[in-house]
């Protein structure tokens, strides 16, 4: 029988899977943004469904409570999706440069003529 917490863990990790395979399938993230994704939401429905093993890994690790491996797993995914937030917004910012400087260089070639 499910505990609470894990049914909401698995129903969480369905839904979230299910919104990420929509958002893959209409191209809006690529595939390894998928599957990144995908392990992040079949690892949250696992330790629903096996709350066990999940206990026995974070004692195994040497946390106290599952709480702790929670937070310390939390905190390593958003630096990872930080990074990769930082890395898109300076692609973005380099072609905006680029674009700008592209009509700007136009705008004047048309201004001399």
């Amino acid at each position: 029988m499910l505990e609470p917490y894990g049914l909401v863990a698995m129903l969480l990790g369905l839904a979230m899977a299910a919104y990420t395979f929509r958002e893959y399938r209409r191209k809006r993230i690529g595939a390894t943004s998928f599957l990144v994704w995908m392990v992040i939401w079949l690892g949250l429905m696992f330790t629903g469904i096996y709350p066990g093993i999940y206990l026995s890994a974070t004692s195994a690790l040497g946390m106290a409570t599952p709480i702790q491996f929670v937070t310390t797993f939390s905190i390593i995914v958003l630096f990872a999706i930080v990074y990769h937030l930082y890395k898109v917004v300076g692609e973005i910012n380099r072609r905006i440069t680029k674009i700008v400087q592209r009509i700007a260089l136009e705008s004047t070639e048309t201004d001399t003529d």
